[in-house]
């Protein structure tokens, strides 16, 4: 019974939700949670249904803000895939001359776009809907369930903090109020990470990306390029669907192709978010606004 309610204390669950005391929460209540910790603006990455350190973290923050999210009382509805929502999927290849070659960097698979748009992990997609488990199976008409998604509106930040050991961006209003937060990806290498005073620059939705081969020597085919690749914009563009450049060349803070890599210590120097946090977070800052980066 004790370990049941420390998961519970641990999702954010009281015990008395739970439909025992000694019963661990269900990966649906969990993620009911997690669907409240995001429309609060306190992302938990992914919604998967799981306890892990981005929802442990998330639920953190959303209490040191004086907030306590509650799931909905519908936390889930049913949604029907409209005419068009898959049009322009398609597989992206793995090499950086043939990804220059393209239109567009689209999504890849039915899945893969439903996931996004939802903020799920593909595979509590997959949990949630049959229909999903293949990849590829569902079609235009399909009725799915989904999150509600309604998102709280939320002013304009006054400045950013990125923690670089907690992996996570802050953003707080005049008065030094937690507004939101989000889990991100820092770079591998500590002499990559830019600790200090930095500023907004440039805010661009569906940025194209420039592969520069010369960034990339422990990619084979890098040392067969001879000059900058421009990669077509997309969600499956190596910064996804948002930019946020810094004050500092080559620095930003970005969308990417792999959402339920986020949290780890993976990129080149910048700082990953989500597709869907990265365009939040755009939507709360402008050019000028400050941004500290703390160890």
């Amino acid at each position: 019974m004790r370990a049941a309610l420390c998961l519970l204390l641990a999702a954010g669950i009281s015990a008395a939700a739970a439909p025992t005391a000694d019963r661990p929460p269900s990966r649906r209540q969990i993620a009911a949670l997690q669907i409240a910790l995001d429309n609060a603006g306190f992302s938990p990455g992914p919604i998967d249904g799981r306890i892990g350190p981005r929802h442990r973290h998330a639920l953190r923050l959303a209490r040191a803000a004086g907030l306590d999210p509650q799931p909905l009382a519908e936390p889930w509805k049913e949604w029907t895939a409209p005419v068009g929502f898959l049009e322009g999927i398609g597989p992206v290849p793995e090499s950086w001359l043939a990804r220059s070659k393209l239109k567009a960097t689209p999504h890849q698979t039915p899945r893969e776009r439903f996931a996004e748009k939802f903020h799920l992990s593909e595979g509590f997609a997959a949990y949630l809907n049959r229909a999903l488990t293949n990849a590829f199976a569902f079609a235009e008409g399909d009725v799915l369930q989904a999150p509600a998604l309604v998102p709280t509106k939320l002013p304009k930040a006054d400045r950013l903090e990125i923690s670089l050991s907690d992996k996570t961006v802050t953003a707080f209003d005049t008065t030094g109020k937690l507004l939101a937060a989000f889990p991100c990806s820092i770079a591998a290498k500590k002499e990559k990470r830019p600790v200090g005073a930095l500023l907004v620059k440039v805010i661009a939705p569906n940025p194209d990306y420039c592969f520069d081969p010369a960034l990339f020597p422990e990619v084979p085919e890098a040392t067969a390029i001879k000059s900058k690749l421009m990669i077509p914009p997309g969600p499956n563009n190596p910064v996804g669907e948002m930019w946020i450049g810094l004050d500092r060349p080559g620095y930003g803070l970005h969308g990417t192709p792999w959402p339920e890599e986020i949290g780890k210590t993976s990129s080149h120097g910048c700082f990953r978010l989500t597709n869907w946090d990265a365009r939040r977070l755009a939507a709360l800052v402008k050019i000028g606004t400050p941004v500290f980066v703390k160890e």
